[in-house]
């Protein structure tokens, strides 16, 4: 698979995730946190609306790179890999402290996502 298309889907994936984010933030806030009051059901939902934007902006900027020299292409999808891999842990101390609910497919693509990004990034074209 090639670093363009990989830029691509990842850059397309991110997109998608900020407008899902952005207009489910009120109920996925509320299958995130069941039990929390209004104020914080609140508070939750405006940071999963920013959430969204800076999903927005690493989507544009993986998208937009994947026209650019295959060996910087490569390194942006090598931070992604770091990047999403990290979140991917992030989401399982989450689940195993009982802290939110964290769907388990959520978890998978993210891992998936880094070992994806991380297989094209090191792979010799």
């Amino acid at each position: 698979m090639s670093p363009k298309f990989a830029a691509t889907l990842i850059g397309v994936g991110l997109i998608l995730q900020a407008l899902v984010f952005y207009a489910f933030a009120a109920a996925l806030t509320t299958q995130s946190f069941p039990g929390a009051g209004e104020e914080a059901h609140h508070v939750g939902t405006i940071m999963r609306g920013s959430l969204a934007g800076m999903s927005l902006l690493a989507g544009l900027v993986v998208f937009l790179v994947r026209r650019a020299d295959p060996k910087i292409v490569k390194r942006v999808l090598f931070g992604c890999a770091i990047g999403f891999g990290v979140i991917g842990v992030i989401m399982l101390k989450t689940l195993l402290g009982k802290a939110a609910v964290v769907p388990l497919p959520a978890i998978a693509i993210y891992v998936l996502a880094s070992i994806f990004a991380g297989y094209t990034a090191f792979r010799k074209f």
